[in-house]
């Protein structure tokens, strides 16, 4: 299916808009994630800073994934244009 200019700009800007937007509903969640794994550290146990390690990495992680699930939608919107099927 060939897809024009025009029709990839705006799913572009729908994808954009979706980003931020998700983005904007996770940041508290990661935050108060992030907070209580660091809150764990202060505990007198192996556990508690492993705990804490793994809590902590999961708020970033969380972070991370609208932009790379965004730059996987721009791939599959634009990528046709450079990878083209020769036939």
């Amino acid at each position: 299916m060939k897809k024009s200019i025009t029709i990839r700009a705006v799913l572009s800007v729908f994808a954009i808009i979706f980003t931020v937007a998700t983005n904007a509903l996770i940041a508290p969640v990661t935050t108060v994630v992030s907070t209580n794994a660091a809150l764990g550290q202060m505990s007198n146990s192996d556990g508690g800073y492993i705990s804490s390690l793994a809590g902590m990495n999961l708020g970033s992680m969380l972070a991370g994934m609208p932009g790379l699930i965004l730059l996987l939608a721009l791939l599959l919107i634009w990528g046709s244009l450079f990878f083209k099927n020769k036939k």
